[in-house]
Order: structure tokens, then sequence, then C-alpha cells
């Protein structure tokens, strides 16, 4: 620190500039070192980025917290959340209710990494050398001593945090065992706030499952939970509007994230494939096979390489599920609110008009079945799409919030269908190639006098020099970390020509294994399904 402080009081007055000098320079902070990771070329630029990294035993953390890679996630995260206010001109990224893997502040063979932003002082275009030691050295250590240490946190809290994520790992490790696609606790609070709070709605009801889909899964203390087991299948959630089957459905959507304690949602578990199809008017398809729900078009043929740069709601909703299937999804999410009617039903009166031979729209409903027998899951949300119910293995309502299992009600229900000759499915979970040479040709700065391709990712658009994909309408697709991750990643997997011919989903899922090396912006681990989602809207 004392070399580091005789430097800025060297540099005092001088042109801002001259700080530039400080990047990729090292500095020792006693247990910590400090690196300048990006230096800002001037007082109005994006903050400079420092990276502070020390031995975990240095602060004192037990090494059982820290013992494997599920603790160094959770311990990682729980340390974020220490931070809960940035000092002044020093920040770092504030976590939101999911426990996710981040570059923020991550432990990795028992070092711990911390990427924070700092303003480095200026008086017009003049260096304050005074005030950036003040910074760096008074007000940083404080700030991270107060936050790293072991003897300085709330040891059962953090104790608690780290439990928590490994309980819902070993609750979502049964699931496949039990035959089971989600599980919701008994006392789990599902409601927010609001639409757009991550809180918890006070005075909700908890959630309790009805005697029919009791399940109890194991936790690793041999205590057991019990709750709500959806099984395998097809699952309808009904009820009446307003009592509560969007939210749940949504609840089962976050799950795919493990939670906070505190959160209410932290032992609900699913199928961590699981992926939320809804409609996306106007998205780009290139080159899906969505024959299984699109017969051949008028004028536009086959629809086995189907392309557009505006979808309709139906086939942008097809294109979603079919994509889904291909990047491995085993458990698919749709609510009735939020999809095109034609692609969820077509209703006999219709049928009796417009004869099915001459509608190339084949709805679910007419596929379903055969997606189940081929192991894909619904959990279907419809209030008004009837025709379900007799294609469904459960039915599961939500009546002023309670749950109730009307499954026998449901299948008594008569129903008279239409019966169709359909080609078969054929191998639709069958992953394309990754072709990315034309992608290539895009991957230039943006104007010629720009020398570098700039990545962007902001609210849900993602852009990689002359790259674009829009992922505002896709559901799972959250906070700008994971943004960030996904446009890195991309970046990386369009460079690397030696990715030609290889399989989508097996590429991208060797790319979610590990965040790529970046010490200038946030990022976190996306989901091959988020992934996979912006590639195939380039």
């Amino acid at each position: 620190m004392r070399e580091l402080h005789q430097r800025l009081l060297k540099i005092h007055g001088k042109p801002y500039g001259v700080y530039k000098s400080f990047q990729g320079q090292f500095f020792n902070y006693g247990d910590f070192t400090l690196k300048f990771t990006h230096v800002q070329g001037d007082p109005h630029a994006q903050p400079s980025r420092i990276m502070l990294s020390a031995k975990m035993n240095s602060l004192g953390f037990p090494e059982e917290l820290h013992s494997d890679k599920e603790k160094e996630i959770a311990l990682a995260d729980f340390l974020l959340r220490q931070f809960t206010e940035n000092a002044e001109n020093i920040s770092i990224v504030k976590a939101h209710s999911q426990i996710m893997q981040r570059n923020s502040l991550c432990i990795e063979n028992g070092i711990v990494r911390i990427l924070a932003s700092v303003n480095l002082p200026g008086e017009g275009r003049r260096i304050e050398g005074d005030k950036a030691s003040e910074l760096l050295i008074g007000t940083l250590s404080d700030w991270v001593t107060k936050a790293m240490y072991w003897n300085n946190s709330d040891k059962e809290k953090c104790k608690a945090h780290i439990q928590c994520y490994v309980n819902r790992n070993f609750l979502l490790s049964q699931l496949a065992e039990k035959k089971l696609a989600a599980f919701v606790p008994n006392g789990a609070i599902l409601p927010r706030e609001s639409g757009v709070s991550e809180e918890v709605m006070q005075n909700a009801i908890p959630f309790v499952s009805p005697p029919e889909l009791l399940a109890h899964l194991n936790l690793p203390s041999g205590e057991q939970v019990a709750g709500m087991g959806i099984p395998k299948g097809i699952t309808v959630i009904a009820g009446g509007g307003f009592h509560g089957k969007s939210t749940l459905l949504h609840a089962l959507e976050e799950a795919v994230y493990p939670h906070i304690p505190g959160d209410g949602r932290e032992l609900i578990v699913i199928d961590q494939s699981a992926t939320p199809i809804k409609t996306e008017e106007g998205r780009v398809v290139n080159g899906t096979n969505i024959s299984p729900l699109v017969r051949e078009l008028p004028l536009k043929g086959s629809t086995e390489n189907f392309m557009t740069k505006n979808a309709s709601g139906a086939t942008s909703q097809a294109a979603n599920l079919l994509e889904a299937l291909e990047l491995g999804a085993s458990t698919i999410l749709i609510d009735e609110d939020a999809s095109a009617v034609n692609f969820l039903i077509r209703d006999l009166r219709m049928r009796e008009l417009i004869n099915s031979k001459r509608e190339p729209l084949i709805p679910l409903t007419d596929r379903i079945r055969e997606f189940a027998d081929n192991g894909i899951n619904f959990i279907i949300v419809a209030g008004a799409c009837g025709d379900y119910l007799s294609l469904a293995d459960t039915v599961i309502a939500l009546i002023e919030y309670r749950a109730e299992c009307l499954t026998e009600k449901a299948k008594s229900i008569p129903f008279k269908r239409e019966e169709l000759e359909l080609t078969p499915l054929g191998n639709f979970k069958e992953s394309r190639l990754a072709k990315i040479e034309d992608l290539q040709e895009s991957l230039k700065p943006n104007s010629a006098i720009e020398r570098n391709i700039k990545i962007r990712a902001i609210a849900g658009q993602i852009s990689i020099g002359k790259l674009k994909s829009d992922l505002r309408k896709f559901p799972t697709f959250c906070h700008a970390e994971i943004q960030r991750g996904i446009a890195e990643i991309l970046h990386n997997f369009v460079k690397e020509r030696e990715n030609e011919g290889k399989s989508l989903q097996s590429t991208l899922k060797a790319l979610c294994e590990k965040l790529p090396e970046n010490e200038t912006c946030d990022l976190a681990l996306p989901r091959v399904m988020e992934l996979g989602a912006a590639f195939l809207r380039f």
C-alpha cells in the first residue's frame, strides 16, 4: 500500500491520462492483492475496474465452508451480499434473489477474487492524487475489510446460506428417481409484492400440497421435506382468473435458478432444462425445423428449414418449442395467457369450417401426447383451453391460492376429438450442427473508425459488432450479468472456427461450464437454454 500511496502522490496534478500507467499493475494490500484491470481515460468515462484477490484461509474462513465447487458458489454469493452498501466512488454488482456463479465475486481453489468499479478522482483533466490515495487505500480497505473477513461475518447466516444451496441441489437430485418433473414444498411462499418485485408478498397464503400429490424428499441431514410432486408427463394447472395459476407457473420458471434463504421459493425444484415457451411475434428464426407443428406454407413451401425475420405469434411459439427441445429441454412450461391461441388449440367448429388439410398449423393439442410419449414433460396453465383436460396425466386446480388435484374429475368430462392422420414426429430432438460461417462475416466493428468489436448487452438486446440478438421477450432471460455473460461467451464461440460442424447442443453445453476470462465487466454463467436462444436469434 505504501508504494501505491507514494505513486499516487507523485502524479498529483498531472494530466488525467497518466492514471493509465497503473493498467495491469499489482499492489500488495496485506491479505489482498490489488490489480488495475482497466483504467478510465477521463473522469467522465466508464469507471476503472480493479480486482482484489486473497487466500480464503488468510481471511479466516473454515475450510469446510469452501471445500467443493458447490460450497464455493454459495459462499461467494453470500460474500457478495455482504457488500450491502457501496462505498463512495466504489461499487460492486448487486446480487438478486438467485444464487449464481458470477465473476464479480468468485472463489476457486481457495482463492477469492473480487471485481469492483472505481471512479478515480480528477479535477477537470488533472489527477487528484491525494484523494485517489484516500479512496484506494483508506476507503477501499475499510469497505473490503467489513465484508470479507470471517470475524466480521454473520457466521450462522453464512452457514445457513450455504446449507440452503446444498439442500436445494440435494432435493433436485431426487426428482428423476421419484419420477417427478418438479417439487413445491409445503410452506413455500409463491407470490411477490408486485410483477416487478422479487420481495415476498406479505400475508401471502403458504403453499400446501393436495393429498393426492403429496411427496417426501430427503435433505442431506436425513430430515424430510413434504410437498407437491408434479409427476412427469402432461400436467394442467387450471382455475379461475386471479386464483394463483400463473403465480405457481412463474415460481416453477424461476426455480431453474437456486434462490436465497427467506425468498419463499428456495426449496422449489424443477428439471434444470425446464423452459417457458411463449409467443414472440416478430422474432428472427434461422433455419429451425418447425414441420412437426407447421406444415408447408402457401408460397413458402417446406418448413423443415424455416427462416424469417418477422415470425408470427404461432410460428414463433412453434420455433421456440422446437428449439428448446433441440437444446435439450425435457420440461416445457406454457401459460395460456402468453400463448398464441392457434398454437394451443383448434376447436371442432373451426376444423369444420376450414378443413385441417388446408390449415398449415398443427395445434399443440394434436401433438402433445406424441411429445410426451417421447419423454417431454409439459406443465400448462389453462383457464379456457379445456381440450387439454382430456390429454393431461395430472390436473391441478388453484382455487383461492390453494391447490387441489382434480385429475379424476377432469377425465370424467366427455370430449370429442377429430381423428387426424399426421406424419410421425421424427427425430425432433436432433441438434443441428453449429454453423457460424455466415455470422463471422458480421463479427467486425460497426464502423470504419472503430478499431475493436464492441460487445453490448442492454435490456435484453445483445450486440457483438454487427451481430444483433433480441431477447427482450425470452421469458427466463433476466439480469444484466447473465446478458453480458451470454454476449462474451457467444463472441468467443463465433470467433473460434474450430467449433464449425459440431452439434449445437453439445458445443453450447461445454461453453456453459465456465465463465470466460474477463476482468473488465460483470458476468454471470447462463444456462444452455438462454445461450442457445440468443445464438438462434442472431
